[in-house]
């Protein structure tokens, strides 16, 4: 570009010189020619941004971070003129297109199109624009590059990705899922009996039906399953989305990963969250995970969401002491959140912390009943968690 603006000033210094020293027709023609040479590329372009048209579509009807998905534009000349130097940059922050260079300039027919199909993958949860961000048209004698925004951005909302735990390696779960009752001690569970239509597949004890010939399900007695309660930070920490996007995108994938574990261990859990209001959800029985899940995937942090009276609240709530344990999912390890803790254990509930994000100030709680877990906002949940 820079070569042809030289090229185009030397031709009409020339044509300038030459009207100085000889004038005539042909050499006041060639002048005003290359004088209106920027003039008519500046239209061009002009007319190319008022003409051009851009359609965009993604064919799955809910998009999951780190999955993904069928992503189609056309480039659309609706004019009588024929379009050269067209290209289109995309939104990188927050998703990646597969399979395409933004570095190709299109050239479209009078009244005639481009389709380009592909895959978009999506980084966060969250609401944002996705697909393609600028366009940037080159006159035909490449001496100016005009980039403007896509009037029309293509926004979508993005669930947080289910990651599937096999194991947690910090926490103890076999011995905190369960806790004793004062009035009825737990009591070994060696009892059997047949099964029958609605029992629930998870209580068959397997070695016992093949001894025997026939299903035998463990009958429980006297043991009170009071489980594990999650709590997670409500609040926005931030007004820019790259700073807070992959941050709410870790605390959410952590809930719904312990929840989606508990549920599959036949662990009893109850969830905590406070957003307009305060909700308690138990993941039990057929679909309640998904509802949950849902839930979460529409849930909305607030600037002015607050720590404190989420644990006002939950402190208040029925059964939270009964628990055996609690798990906090925030990105903030801060006074609040340590005297929480410290009513916990008072009451013999175990507390864990699941601290999300770059917290440098991190330091041991101090508490004989409660451990910090770091998760980096980029970190791999089956590795740390």
């Amino acid at each position: 570009m820079r070569r042809s603006r030289l090229i185009l000033l030397a031709l009409w210094l020339l044509s300038l010189a030459g009207i100085s020293v000889s004038g005539g027709e042909i050499t006041y023609g060639l002048f005003f020619l290359l004088t209106l040479i920027p003039v008519l590329a500046l239209l061009y372009i002009f007319l190319v941004i008022r003409l051009f048209k851009i359609y965009q579509n993604v064919e799955e009807k809910s998009l999951v971070a780190h999955h993904p998905a069928v992503f189609s534009f056309i480039l659309q000349n609706e004019s009588p003129v024929f379009f050269s130097g067209v290209r289109v940059l995309f939104y990188s922050s927050f998703s990646a297109i597969t399979g395409l260079d933004d570095q190709i300039e299109y050239e479209l027919h009078p009244h005639s199109g481009i389709r380009r199909n592909t895959d978009i993958i999506c980084q966060y949860r969250g609401e944002y624009d996705i697909g393609i961000r600028t366009i940037e048209v080159t006159d035909f004698f490449r001496l100016f590059t005009i980039a403007y925004r896509n009037p029309n951005p293509k926004q979508v909302l993005v669930k947080p990705d289910i990651i599937r735990l096999r194991q947690l390696k910090s926490f103890d779960i076999p011995l905190s899922s369960m806790k004793d009752s004062r009035v009825r001690p737990n009591e070994p569970d060696l009892l059997l009996r047949e099964y029958v239509s609605g029992d629930d597949p998870r209580l068959i004890n397997w070695k016992a039906s093949t001894r025997s010939d026939q299903l035998l399900v463990r009958q429980r007695i006297g043991e009170q399953e009071t489980g594990i309660g999650i709590l997670m930070e409500p609040r926005r920490f931030s007004k820019a989305p790259r700073e807070y996007l992959e941050l709410e995108n870790k605390l959410l994938e952590t809930v719904i990963a312990l929840n989606l574990y508990f549920f599959e261990n036949d662990i009893p859990s109850e969830t905590w969250i406070y957003g307009k209001q305060f909700e308690s959800w138990h993941v039990t029985g057929e679909g309640g995970f998904d509802a949950l899940y849902e839930r979460l995937s529409a849930y909305r942090f607030e600037p002015a969401g607050s720590c404190e009276l989420l644990f006002e609240k939950t402190l208040r709530s029925t059964g939270i002491f009964d628990k055996n344990m609690i798990i906090l999912v925030i990105h903030e390890w801060n006074s609040s959140a340590l005297e929480f803790a410290r009513r916990l254990n008072r009451s013999q509930v175990a507390v864990h912390v699941c601290i999300v994000g770059e917290d440098k100030n991190i330091k041991e709680s101090g508490l004989p009943h409660t451990k910090l877990i770091r998760i980096p906002a980029d970190a791999d949940l089956s590795e740390v968690l």
